[in-house]
């Protein structure tokens, strides 16, 4: 019983992950979208907030990951 737990609860965390970067991209197509209704400068500013968020992501979760520069 606690086997089957466990293996549900793995799953469901690698789950959560994929639709987590699903919802992320999608945000950020939809957000894009907005700012270039806008205009070619706020479609770039838009852009530009997009690259710095994920960036920054992408170094939080290397750092909770133990990861890190060499």
């Amino acid at each position: 019983m606690i086997g089957a737990m466990m293996i549900f609860k793995q799953l469901f965390l690698m789950i959560w992950q994929v639709l987590d970067l699903l919802f992320f991209i999608a945000g950020a197509i939809a957000i894009n979208c907005f700012g270039f209704y806008f205009g070619q400068e706020g479609g770039y500013l838009t852009l530009f907030l997009t690259f710095i968020s994920a960036g920054l992501l992408v170094e939080q979760v290397d750092h909770n990951s133990g990861g890190g520069d060499a």
